[in-house]
C-alpha cells in the first residue's frame, strides 16, 4: 500500500483561495478547503493508487469530519494517524507501525515539525511557502508530479478513470 500523509492548511487551500472567496457567501467545509486542490490530490490517488491518511491537527474536529465527507464525495476515502500530543513525526510513525503492509510514503505538509527525523523528512514534500504563517501558495501541479515520480504509475491512466 502507497500512502499520503495529508495536511490540510498550506496544502489543501491557499492564501489565493482565501483571497479569491473574501467577501462570498461559501457554505460549510467548502469554505475552508479549495475544491481545485481536492483535484489535484485525487489525481496522485488514480494515478499512483495511493491511500490517503490525515495527518493534519484537522483530523479529530467537526472541520475534520466535513472534510472526510466532502472528500468522499470525490471518492477519497481517508484513515487518520492516531492523536500523540501532537506529535506529527510520532503519530505518523505509530501508524506505519500499525500498518506493517505499507510499502512506501509521502508527507503532504507546509510546515516542518520537530518531531519528523531523517527518515520521515526524506519522505516530506514540503508544501506551500506559508511555512505555516500563512497559506502559502497550497499543493501545485509539481507536487502531484513528484508523488507520481516517487510512487510510480498503475496500469490505469488518470484519463481513463475520469471517463468512467
Amino acid at each position: 500500500m502507497k500512502v499520503i500523509f495529508l495536511d490540510i492548511d498550506g496544502v489543501l487551500n491557499s492564501d489565493e483561495y482565501f483571497d479569491k472567496i473574501r467577501g462570498k457567501k461559501i457554505d460549510g467545509i467548502e469554505n475552508d478547503v479549495d475544491i481545485r486542490k481536492i483535484k489535484l490530490l485525487k489525481k496522485a490517488l488514480v494515478v499512483t493508487g495511493a491511500k490517503v491518511v490525515l495527518s493534519s491537527s484537522w483530523r479529530y474536529t467537526r472541520k475534520g469530519e466535513e472534510l472526510k465527507k466532502l472528500l468522499l464525495r470525490f471518492g477519497i476515502k481517508t484513515d487518520s494517524t492516531p492523536y500523540i500530543g501532537n506529535e506529527r513525526g510520532k503519530e505518523i510513525k505509530q501508524w506505519l507501525e500499525n500498518h506493517p503492509d505499507t510499502e512506501d510514503y509521502v508527507i503532504l505538509d507546509d510546515e516542518i515539525f520537530d518531531s519528523y527525523d531523517e527518515v520521515l523528512m526524506k519522505k516530506l514534500i514540503k508544501i506551500s511557502n506559508g511555512n505555516g504563517k500563512s497559506f502559502g501558495e497550497g499543493l501545485q501541479p509539481k507536487d502531484i508530479e513528484t508523488i507520481i515520480n516517487r510512487f510510480g504509475r498503475n496500469k490505469l491512466s488518470y484519463d481513463d478513470e475520469l471517463e468512467r
